[in-house]
This record gives C-alpha cells, structure tokens and sequence, in this order.
C-alpha cells in the first residue's frame, strides 16, 4: 500500500498540479440524490453542479425543486459540496443586484459556490454585460463573502470578468469556458489568471479523456491549484429515450483522478 501511495505522489509531483475539486454539472430528477451523496461521503472533493434556468426546471439536467428539497433532506449536514450554475433570469436578477435568490439557496440548501453562465446560449443577453454588470457583481460578493462567484470566462462574457481583473475580489473566481457549455474539447488551455485569482477548466471533459486532459492543464497551469468541471459526458441516453445523469460515468472520472496521484483514495 505504501509503495503505491508512492507511485502516485510522484506521478502527481509530475504533473505539477493541484486539483481542488472535481464537478459534476447538470444532477437531476434522473438520480437520486443518495447516490450523490454516498459518492460525496467517500470523496468530499466531489462536487455536485445544479443548473437553474426558470424556464427548463424539470428537463433533463434542469433539476426540480422537489428534487432539491430531497436532496436537502439528506445533507443536512452539509458535506456535500453544492455548485448552482445559474442562468436567465437568474443571472439578469443577481447583475441586477439583485441577490435574494443566491442568498435563499445558501441558506436553505447549503450551496457555497455559484457560477454565472452569462452566455446566449444560457438565455442572458450578453451584449448587455458591461461596467454596470461588473459593479453589481463585485458588490454581491462583498456582501455576500461567504460564497464564492465564478464567471464562467470566454469571449463572449469578457465585458464581465474584464472589469474585474484590476482587484478580483477574493471570493470571485474564473472558469476558462470557451467551450461554452457544447462539450468542445481542448487542445490547449489557457494561462493562469493574476496569482491569488482561483481558476478551473473545462471543455468537453469526460471518463474517456481525463487523464490526458489534466496533463494538458498541468502544461498551462504553471503548478496553480486548479478545479474541473463537466456536464455532456456525464449523461447517458436509455434505450426509451430517456436521458439520465450517470454516477457511473461519474466515478470512473473520481477513478482517473486518483490514479493520477492528484487525489488520495479514501480509507
């Protein structure tokens, strides 16, 4: 046991990288939220993404709120670690200033991390991101500074995160995303933001290409701590047509992470 702990610290050492966390986008109605948290037991840097689009709850990857509240019921403890992915009017509320609907899933379902998906593609209006948008956002995680804010960050929301880089605040964090959420796949990944900035990847990530995938962040990452996240891959398509959240698919990256040495197996 030991001697295998050892290969993968220097496999890891290697590598030059840090993984805070790994994320799983898109849980629904379609699992059941004790197998998340059985996973979340074992793996406490697992972490759990929950869409919230108003006008997709109850579709494949747009969970429910009874969902929520069933999930609920069983953290109450709050081990499990909760990313909401926000979008629509969402967005438009929290840019607005509006931040009742962060505070209230903070509060009454133990999410610590929100990420704003301030893209087209997610129903925002991105040709209306500005000065005014990024004002609002940095005095949301002033108020709020006990979540943290991640901008999903590309091309398309730069007059969002581009007002933010001279004094990122400390709980406000990028997701290199020019993916855009249609499980593109890198070949490269961009360079770090400012030190003292947090940062994750993503782009068509998935059990099939992990591995090689971190060695290429390890490349860009210049020894930074990173996170990953993932949503496309982790869906399976049932023979009735049915599309489901797979934890299968889930694990099996949990699997490659630990055999990369950047994550100890649990006791």
């Amino acid at each position: 046991a030991i001697e295998a702990f050892c290969r993968l610290a220097l496999v890891a050492m290697s590598l030059n990288l840090s993984l805070q966390c790994i994320g799983f986008c898109g849980v629904d109605d379609s699992v059941d939220p004790r197998l998340l948290a059985a996973v979340s037991q074992r793996y406490d840097w697992v972490e759990w993404g929950v869409l919230f689009r108003d006008d997709m709850q109850g579709k494949p990857r747009f969970a429910t709120f009874e969902w929520l509240d069933d999930l609920n019921s069983i953290n109450r403890s709050r081990f499990m670690k909760l990313a909401a992915h926000l979008c629509s009017k969402y967005i438009t509320q929290l840019l607005n200033g509006d931040t009742t609907f962060v505070k209230f899933l903070r509060d009454t379902h133990g999410f610590r991390r929100f990420q704003l998906n301030a893209t087209a593609a997610n129903n925002v209006d991105s040709s209306s991101l500005g000065p005014t948008e990024a004002a609002a956002l940095r005095k949301a995680a002033e108020e709020l500074s006990d979540v943290e804010f991640i901008i999903q960050r590309n091309e398309e929301t730069k007059a969002l995160w581009e007002g933010l880089l001279s004094s990122v605040p400390p709980n406000v964090s990028f997701l290199f995303d020019e993916s855009k959420g249609r499980g593109t796949v890198l070949t490269e990944y961009p360079p770090p933001p400012p030190q003292g900035v947090r940062f994750g990847y993503t782009g068509g990530l998935g059990p099939d290409n992990l591995k090689r995938q971190l060695e290429l962040m390890a490349s860009a990452g210049a020894g930074r701590e990173i996170w990953v996240d993932m949503e496309s891959s982790m869906r399976t398509r049932l023979a009735d047509g049915g599309d489901v959240f797979d934890v299968a698919k889930a694990v099996r990256c949990v699997r490659a992470v630990i055999e990369l040495g950047l994550k100890p197996e649990a006791a």
